[in-house]
């Protein structure tokens, strides 16, 4: 199986590097900011490929699909398969595998910060801890091309028999409920702006990344 490195993976790399050594907060050295910008650009990449790995490791487990290749992208990272799933449960499994590996190694990584090492190195791996925790919360938005969309095509699936059914359901429930976002949104909007801006700029992402991968 391939591991690339697309030159527009240096987008989320360098925000990631940033975010980190501007946590560091103010009146730190240079030297730990540049520590901590390091840490934020490899942990970070490392961290999204631990979660494409999740995914390569349970579709191994199944017969029909195989992982082809491992994808570090603009928009975060990707894993290419061939084959189709023989069912819900199936694509159900491997679409979860992402989400668990960035949780255990969440957890792993918040252990670790708890021994008594360093406190740079603490506040290191703890910012990790946060960061994969977040990865994997965000994956399970029921969004596609997110794993929570993915889960619940599987459930549906197995639970009709159709996977065409389950993603008509899933289409018209989308529809129904757009009207109820546009006004969640516009009342988040006026009621807290700042956190109206976050929601946003955390959409953004994921819908263009629908986009690229509809038109793919």
């Amino acid at each position: 199986m391939l591991i690339e490195v697309k030159p527009g993976a240096a987008v989320p790399i360098g925000l990631l590097s940033v975010a980190f050594a501007l946590s560091s907060g103010s009146g730190t050295s240079s030297s730990l900011v540049a520590s901590a910008a390091v840490v934020g650009g490899v942990g970070g990449a490392l961290s999204l490929l631990l979660h494409e790995l999740g995914h390569v490791v349970a579709a191994r487990r199944l017969d029909g699909v195989r992982p082809v290749r491992v994808s570090l992208l603009w928009i975060g990272a990707g894993t290419t398969f061939e084959g189709a799933y023989r069912g819900g449960r199936d694509q159900a499994l491997v679409a979860a595998g992402g989400p668990a590996a960035s949780l255990a190694f969440a957890l792993s990584l918040l252990l670790a910060s708890l021994l008594p090492l360093p406190r740079p190195l603490q506040l290191g791996l703890f910012g990790l801890a946060l960061l994969n925790g977040a990865i994997a919360l965000v994956s399970l938005l029921p969004m596609h091309p997110l794993d929570g969309h993915k889960l619940l095509v599987g459930a549906l699936w197995r639970a009709c028999g159709s996977e065409q059914r389950a993603r008509s359901s899933l289409r018209r429930l989308a529809r129904a409920g757009f009207p109820v976002e546009a006004v969640a949104s516009a009342l988040l909007f006026a009621e807290k702006p700042f956190l109206g801006v976050v929601v946003v700029g955390c959409a953004v992402p994921v819908l263009a990344q629908r986009v690229l991968v509809s038109r793919a």
